[in-house]
């Protein structure tokens, strides 16, 4: 249960009145009951008169391996490996904004946190650097545009710098992908060796918002954010197809340097050309090719079926794999 400290804290806070205005706001409303509710009790009455919501569900503890897109009131303790530079952007208001990323580990995985505004000052006045370990308290989880996780921060959500902890790795550890069937495939961490049969006709072009990295619009005036209005965005690539294996097969999708490396292909190459024209080029580069890809499986929620997520992507090495097959065959028969 929160303490009428605690109670201060948050109505200070997220309300426009002072400590001492806030404890006479709450001291009123305990004798206007009679003493029949504790301050405390007053505290959750004012602060409901306020509008501000003091019963926030208990944080859950993860492990960044573990957090999905939709969870809330998320808890990661975690090391910052990457602190990206500081944009400032215009805002639709004509008032300067200010976003800065960090990437986190905690050794199960690594995710990036979004910080805007009044939050990015942390990071200019040095209270959080590369190498401190924080914890990120009431975050939430959202699915960025290009099919990853990033935590985002809730208005009740708090960033700290703790002590450092040596079991953190001061960078990220490579994941382990099995290598797996398509037709035993779950949700998870895999790798997979198959064939390139089919590409969609997706334009392999896309434009972000070079700030929150949400996909922008084309219209009249330019290239416009939903947040951040007329923006100048960056171009990236996206391949999407199905690989298969001889025991089924999966949906891929590639994203930036990923989708750079199984084509071959350069995102300033396919600009210059019409969807159609970039699309022949892709296919004429891909089709057929036998691939070890890396990433994570996941549901696809408008096809109800798993698709993987590329991390890594690499042309099939006949060397490697003979290698492969020769210390399989080599275990079983030990």
């Amino acid at each position: 249960m929160l303490t009428l400290e605690d109670i201060l804290s948050e109505l200070e806070k997220n309300t426009k009145y002072s400590r001492k205005q806030l404890y006479d706001m709450i001291k009123n409303k305990h004798e206007e009951l009679s003493g029949l509710v504790s301050l405390e009790g007053a505290g959750h009455l004012v602060a409901r008169d306020l509008g501000v919501n003091l019963l926030v569900p208990e944080k859950m503890v993860l492990k960044i391996g573990n957090i999905v897109s939709g969870m809330k009131n998320i808890s990661v303790k975690a090391r910052v490996i990457q602190v990206s530079e500081i944009r400032e952007f215009e805002k639709k208001d004509e008032k300067k904004g200010k976003v800065c990323n960090l990437i986190l580990t905690d050794g199960t995985g690594e995710v990036r946190l979004t910080l805007w505004d009044k939050q990015v000052g942390m990071i200019e006045e040095g209270k959080i650097k590369e190498g401190d370990v924080i914890e990120v308290k009431n975050a939430f989880a959202k699915e960025n545009i290009f099919g990853g996780v990033e935590l985002g921060l809730s208005r009740l959500a708090r960033i700290e710098k703790v002590e450092d902890d040596e079991s953190i790795p001061r960078q990220m550890v490579g994941l382990m992908y099995k290598r797996i069937p398509i037709k035993d495939i779950t949700e998870g961490y895999y790798e997979i060796k198959g064939n390139i049969v089919q590409i969609f006709n997706v334009n392999p072009i896309f434009q972000v918002c070079p700030n929150c990295r949400v996909k922008v619009e084309k219209t009249k005036k330019g290239y416009e954010c939903p947040e951040h209005g007329k923006v100048e965005p960056e171009n990236n690539m996206i391949i999407s197809g199905v690989v298969d294996d001889g025991t089924d097969t999966i949906r891929a999708v590639f994203f930036r340097e990923q989708a750079q490396a199984v084509s071959g292909l350069e995102s300033s190459v396919l600009l210059s050309m019409s969807q159609d024209e970039a699309m022949n080029l892709v296919r004429q580069n891909t089709l057929g090719n036998e691939i070890v890809m890396r990433g994570r499986i996941q549901k696809n929620k408008i096809f109800d079926t798993l698709e993987m997520i590329v991390s890594d992507v690499r042309e099939l090495d006949i060397e490697e794999e003979s290698k492969r097959l020769i210390n399989e065959i080599k275990a079983l028969s030990a």
